[in-house]
């Protein structure tokens, strides 16, 4: 079963959904039209018995005596089969003796009011009225009752109610088929952005999506879809990059150690060349644990990973410790080393430093000798974060080199041949170590003398992510 069969379809929940409201809205505006009818005809009703009573009163004036009685009971017969509905009009005496009746007189009489209930012998219920005559009419003190047949307009109301039915199914059928319709035609963009994103395949991340012009509410989905195949490509190249340099970095080490055993092992060899040939498989392993270890510290930031065991740091104490270290270094070079501001903030002391230590000694391997490397500590714009950077009055970064410099394995040599231990991850290290610290990496050149600029920013865990925010950039001249 197919993942669309096995949870369903848009256009199928779509459907169900506007036929729920057809038959919701079918079925109360048939209930009010029955509401609002069956008024009418108790409107009606009520007209047509206040007419009765006024003819019936107006027959029984006209009549003289009690012998023209056999002329009252023709005009109370016709008055009896006129109008509407069928009407039943009875003449009761005073002594309780019928007068006129086209019918006998119900056995049950329930006053309501000013109405009467006149439930005859069948179960019907005749509603009507009654009143009594003057004593000094022709039959005086005498009761009329008036009762109509309720049967008519039942059978009324019931066929309304049928065809109500059959027009509502009929609503109901036609708002489901031309809901299908619709659906199908309106959601006819997403099922073609269904296949074009079917056919996009792991060596086919090139290809993007075709926005649905004619539908905004599609064109954002296919943009936003785009960008992400744009960054899944990146990403995708990215991947198959670090896996060729991974590939490279791994090979000479490896072949260097397995032409040195296969030399070793070629003859009988002193304790001493032997001890040489480990020493120098031993340095060849540390190089390649260091990258590994270099590597995994990397993919641990990529997921996510923020700057743990936070403290209080002096940035700049901790920036004169680094060139201390580093010291040895710059005097090979005849460097010499300075520090620029002041400012406090939580951070690792540890992954501060092993940035502090890249930045420096990529800033030496680049500046030429006898010059002053700087640590320029600055706030980072508005918030409590802080901006570190190492200047060098080196040659100024080709754009080309300061979009890449920060990538894994990637060095400025066109040689890919090792340069003492460097693997091509200083720059990339500094770039995690700021993100884990909620900031990122930037180059550079100081408007002041046109010194290269590299550094990093740093942000308390309490201020604006970095991607709320834009980053500063660097100065220029």
């Amino acid at each position: 079963m197919s993942p669309a069969r096995r949870h369903g379809s848009i256009s199928a929940r779509l459907v169900f959904m506007l036929a729920l409201v057809a038959v919701a809205v079918f079925s109360v505006t048939g209930l009010l039209l029955h509401k609002v009818l069956e008024q009418v005809l108790m409107d009606d009703e009520g007209a047509d018995l206040r007419g009765k009573i006024d003819v019936v009163k107006h027959f029984i004036k006209e009549t003289p005596d009690a012998g023209e009685l056999p002329m009252l009971s023709r005009h109370l017969a016709a008055t009896s089969i006129g109008g509407r509905f069928r009407w039943n009009v009875w003449l009761v005496g005073r002594d309780g003796q019928m007068l006129y009746g086209a019918e006998p007189m119900p056995p049950t009489v329930q006053h309501e009011g000013d109405k009467v209930l006149l439930r005859r012998q069948d179960g019907i219920a005749l509603r009507g009225a009654s009143f009594r005559l003057p004593d000094d009419a022709v039959f005086p003190d005498a009761q009329v009752f008036i009762g109509m047949d309720p049967r008519p307009r039942q059978n009324m109301l019931a066929t309304y109610d049928a065809w109500g039915i059959v027009v509502g199914a009929a609503g109901v059928l036609c708002t489901i088929a031309l809901a299908w319709l619709a659906t199908r035609r309106g959601l006819r963009a997403l099922s073609e952005l269904s296949s074009e994103a079917e056919q996009i395949q792991p060596g086919t991340l090139s290809r993007r999506l075709t926005p649905p012009e004619h539908s905004a509410e599609l064109m954002p989905l296919a943009e936003r879809f785009n960008d992400v195949l744009a960054r899944m490509e990146e990403a995708w190249h990215q991947l198959e990059g670090f896996n060729a340099n991974v590939a490279h970095e791994l090979r000479t080490p490896l072949a260097i150690m397995i032409n040195g055993a296969e030399v070793a092992l070629a003859r009988d060899r002193p304790a001493d060349e032997m001890r040489d040939v480990l020493e120098s498989h031993l340095e060849e392993l540390r190089g390649m644990a260091s990258m590994i270890n270099d590597m995994l510290f990397l993919a641990r930031a990529d997921q996510g990973d923020a700057a743990k065991d936070l403290a209080e740091l002096s940035l700049r104490e901790e920036a004169l410790d680094v060139g201390e270290y580093v010291e040895v270094l710059l005097d090979e070079k005849q460097q010499r080393f300075s520090v620029e501001g002041e400012q406090r903030i939580p951070a690792n002391r540890a992954l501060l430093r092993r940035a502090l230590v890249n930045l420096l000694t990529n800033a030496s391997r680049h500046a030429p000798a006898g010059t002053t490397l700087t640590v320029r500590i600055e706030p980072w714009e508005d918030t409590a974060g802080a901006r570190m950077s190492v200047l060098n009055p080196g040659e100024p970064i080709p754009e080309e080199v300061r979009r890449r410099m920060f990538d894994r394995f990637w060095r400025g040599e066109v040689s890919r041949a090792k340069s003492g231990d460097r693997f091509g991850l200083g720059l990339a290290i500094v770039r995690a170590v700021a993100r884990m610290h909620g900031g990122e990496t930037f180059v550079g050149t100081d408007g002041a003398d046109g010194r290269t600029q590299i550094g990093f920013t740093l942000r308390p865990a309490s201020s604006p992510s970095p991607t709320d925010r834009p980053l500063p950039t660097a100065k220029t001249g």
